[in-house]
């Protein structure tokens, strides 16, 4: 097909569009009513839905277990002959950078802290002490590893069979297709695609808004220019024109550079503080805390304080469901773009068991060092969070170490990175959703959708963080999570459906699952 002949899928592109154009303007005609309607909302969601956000987060963790270790993870994406076109490392590396890749820079050394220094009450952990430092280092475990890459996946395979085995379009509603055949691609799948993109949005929003605080602050650490609306807004025109330039240039091109570049500089990070830091420490909590993790993990994987009434899972892990629920269909889209001529169980391996355990490496290292600091009382990080914000956190911690004027400056740039390309990655599905034509040869979307998407997404970024704060980032991606929450267990089913269901049209054995997917040249949209 010629790039021409693409155009705007009006039926899906002016619905979110519309509804988050009109929450941006919401908030400034009335910020009273905005506000009060948004913590209602929010306190409702989590009081009458916070079961069944953890109980569909633990079920997607098991359906991706049992597609691991059974047969169908044998199933090849594309057919039996399909080669793959990403190195394992380019697909590792954009994997990581479109997955968590920014929340790991935000909250690797204020997370482990705030966990540290203010545990649920309801569990009787006093503050500070060897049990609360557990804790803390279990608990980013839980919230950053197994269970959003499992929610990934999930969310990918039965996108991916369909796309490449069965000649669907590319497409999160074409998830669907193996619960109700090519209906997927009527007016329910339309519904799907507008409900995602509106969600995915938000929380993309919700992401952009703490790179901006915490870009702010570190601009402020770095130059003295006090961060503020004036500063954000400056940031944010130049990351959404970066990320946008980036997203023009291609998948093969743009994000597989910057991810190369992104997913080295994390290493190289991670290697300078785990050596100036206290390395015997370091793997010591590391290991412990891994531990923990994974001993509890079914009794932290559920709790609620439903007897106690502890408002911290609210504001913690039901938070972090709901953010990786609104993520997750659009970053298994993106993720399908590089799964061609890969098993199921390779794609796994790649975009689960490999991150998870890059998370669990990052976290013991950063997380770690920071709660050696405070109990060894070489800085006091915790006084510096509840002083300077969260944003401010891993500045501070890095202010201790050898070259520290030259190291902060460098983890700035690394924030930046991280966040165009996460802002790539997203912009480039849905952008791509809101695009009729799209092709296996020119699977691209329009520059100018690129564009409207990446200036509303930065937009509302930074009108949450101007009126709202990181609290309001936070409602706002529980709000954009919810309505997902139910279609991501659909999807489940579908994937359940599709795999193990005797003669269902993705039951390993049957030969269309190994259609050589050349035959998708022609137009699929």
């Amino acid at each position: 097909m010629k790039s021409n002949q693409k155009s705007i899928n009006h039926w899906v592109f002016w619905p979110p569009f519309i509804l988050m154009l009109a929450t941006v303007v919401l908030n400034f005609a009335n910020y009273d009513l905005f506000t009060n309607f948004m913590h209602t909302s929010f306190d409702w969601i989590v009081n009458n839905f916070g079961w069944f956000f953890s109980l569909t987060a633990f079920i997607f963790v098991v359906v991706a277990a049992a597609i691991a270790f059974s047969s169908v993870g044998n199933i090849r994406f594309g057919g039996e002959n399909a080669k793959p076109e990403f190195s394992t490392w380019n697909w590792f590396a954009i994997s990581i950078c479109a997955g968590i890749g920014t929340g790991i820079v935000f909250w690797g050394v204020a997370e482990p802290m705030m966990h540290f220094a203010t545990p649920p009450a309801s569990l009787g952990i006093q503050p500070f002490s060897a049990q609360a430092a557990l804790f803390a280092m279990s608990t980013v475990n839980l919230h950053w590893t197994i269970t959003p890459y499992a929610m990934y996946v999930i969310c990918a395979i039965p996108i991916a069979l369909a796309y490449y085995n069965y000649k669907q379009p590319l497409t999160v509603s074409s998830s669907l297709y193996f619960l109700i055949g090519d209906k997927c691609q009527g007016g329910i799948g339309k519904i799907v695609d507008i409900i995602c993109l509106y969600a995915i949005v938000g929380g993309v929003a919700g992401s952009l808004g703490t790179g901006l605080l915490q870009i702010g602050s570190g601009v402020e650490y770095v130059s003295g220019i006090k961060s503020g609306p004036l500063v954000w807004a400056v940031i944010a025109v130049l990351i959404v024109a970066a990320y946008t330039f980036s997203s023009y240039s291609g998948l093969k091109k743009g994000i597989k550079i910057l991810s190369d570049l992104n997913t080295k500089l994390f290493f190289g990070v991670m290697l300078f503080v785990l050596l100036a830091g206290p390395t015997s420490f370091i793997p010591k909590i590391g290991i412990e805390g891994l531990g923990v993790y994974l001993g509890q993990f079914f009794e932290k994987s559920m709790f609620l304080s439903s007897v106690a009434g502890d408002q911290w899972p609210s504001w913690w892990t039901l938070f972090y469901w709901a953010i990786w629920f609104a993520f997750a269909p659009i970053v298994g889209l993106f993720l399908v773009r590089m799964t061609y001529g890969r098993t199921l169980r390779q794609f796994i391996s790649v975009n689960l068991l490999m991150p998870a355990i890059f998370g669990m490496v990052w976290f013991a290292i950063f997380g770690g060092t920071a709660i050696h600091m405070q109990l060894s009382g070489s800085m006091d990080l915790w006084k510096s969070i509840s002083t300077n914000g969260v944003e401010n956190a891993i500045f501070a911690f890095f202010s201790t170490f050898p070259l520290g004027s030259i190291v902060v400056p460098v983890f700035l740039f690394i924030i930046c990175i991280s966040f165009i390309t996460l802002a790539d990655s997203m912009t480039t599905s849905i952008a791509g959703m809101s695009t009729k034509g799209l092709t296996m040869t020119d699977s691209e979307a329009p520059l100018h959708l690129k564009v409207v998407w990446g200036v509303l997404m930065g937009a509302v970024a930074w009108v949450m963080i101007c009126f709202a704060g990181i609290d309001g980032v936070k409602m706002v991606s529980v709000l954009a999570g919810f309505p997902i929450a139910f279609l991501m267990l659909i999807m489940v089913i579908s994937v359940v459906k599709g795999l193990w269901w005797p003669g269902s049209k993705a039951f390993f054995g049957d030969e269309k699952c190994l259609t050589d997917s050349a035959e998708k040249a022609s137009e699929i949209n």
